[in-house]
């Protein structure tokens, strides 16, 4: 397998680069997604292309015609203002590394392989419509690898909700005639300031964060429009929805203080948590180990959202993470910088063989997906 690596190396390293220094925000990554579909046809992987009803997504098939099924995903879309600075140039580079990998073993892999490019995961979800369709309904798993500061199994992700609120007041001349005004500015700072004072009564793994967008067009103008986005997390999507409500309520009450008025809309699609699977996680831990790479136990960890954790709703899903330097954080210009060094360079071929071997393991080792199956469904059962 390090020779197929080797053979493919240049040309993924290349695609790595290529997106690092062209990012692409999410149902924009078009120089992208064309890119990878090109590398992926040339190779001779047939590339559904749109995909899903998405102008950015696709789908590439190896070993066409098998019953079984499995999903190897690709991201590759930038951050608003920081570019890759979350490494999807990288970790969909690594995907694609694998699936030219076993287009060349698929005599030995008795399923087909399903390469499918997901946009938009920073913001608006993807995958989400992808699962809601049933795009991985008949799928044995899913998996991909993200770039980190640290070599893990698992990613704790939080489910997330995603919304924009809108306060809506009454413009007027804030020094001669302030009283004929009605303060969306103050209906939004008592809006972040309730929800301030909600923190004292949630459970440790909520995460409640937002900005203002928009607070007003001058100092003196009453401020009538304000606008602020704001993301709430937590582990259990039941719970989340119990909180989300609550921060509506929050929303509601600033409008009334304030004899304002309110919109929320939601900024994309809801995500849920990643569920775990020990035997799969067993099966990445050997492969990690035998390519000498020390693994970091992040169970008590609580990291960001992601719509694998919806995908993991229908079928085993696996994140893993790849380090590429302990002094880098993700979401950071510093992290962007990297993309394009050495150690993420040799990350991409480490990666490639990781997700290649996972493969070819649960389909080669007796008992193994049976297994992954049976914990998948048992945790179902439990939820």
């Amino acid at each position: 397998m390090k020779e197929l690596i080797q053979k493919y190396k240049d040309e993924i390293i290349a695609l790595n680069d290529f997106m690092a220094d062209n990012p692409e925000i999410g149902g924009e990554e078009y120089k992208s997604s064309k890119r990878m579909v090109q590398l992926l046809a040339s190779h001779g992987i047939p590339v559904e292309y749109p995909f899903a009803g998405m102008e950015t997504a696709f789908r590439g098939i190896i070993n066409k015609g098998k019953e079984s099924k499995a999903a190897i995903l690709v991201e590759y879309d930038a951050l608003r203002g920081l570019g890759h600075a979350c490494g999807h140039c990288a970790s969909g580079s690594i995907s694609i590394l694998a699936a030219l990998v076993l287009n060349e073993l698929k005599d030995r892999i008795p399923a087909e392989i399903h390469v499918i490019g997901t946009p938009d995961e920073e913001m608006h979800g993807g995958k989400v419509p992808m699962v809601k369709s049933g795009v991985f309904n008949s799928m044995d798993f899913a998996l991909m690898i993200h770039m980190s500061n640290k070599n893990a199994l698992f990613s704790k992700f939080l489910a997330l909700d995603a919304y924009k609120f809108t306060f809506h007041g009454k413009p007027a001349h804030a020094s001669s005639i302030p009283w004929e005004g009605r303060n969306a500015l103050n209906s939004i700072r008592l809006f972040f300031d309730a929800m301030d004072m909600m923190r004292q009564h949630l459970k440790d793994d909520v995460r409640l964060h937002g900005y203002i967008v928009n607070g007003g067009d001058a100092s003196n103008i009453v401020p009538h429009y304000t606008e602020a986005e704001v993301l709430v997390r937590a582990e259990k999507r039941e719970y989340l929805d119990q909180i989300s409500k609550w921060v509506m309520d929050c929303a509601q009450a600033a409008a009334l203080a304030t004899r304002t008025s309110w919109k929320v809309e939601e900024i994309g699609e809801k995500y849920d948590s990643l569920s775990r699977n020990i035997r799969g996680e067993t099966l990445l831990e050997g492969i990690y180990q035998d390519l000498g790479l020390t693994l970091v136990d992040t169970s008590d960890e609580t990291g960001g959202s992601s719509d694998i954790g919806n995908v993991s709703s229908v079928c085993p899903a696996f994140h893993p993470y790849i380090d590429i330097g302990k002094d880098l954080n993700a979401h950071t210009e510093e992290f962007a910088l990297a993309m394009k060094t050495k150690k993420t360079h040799r990350a991409i071929s480490l990666g490639g063989e990781i997700v290649s071997r996972f493969v070819m393991d649960v389909y080669n080792t007796p008992g193994a997906l049976e297994e992954i199956r049976k914990e998948y469904e048992g945790g179902l059962k439990d939820e």
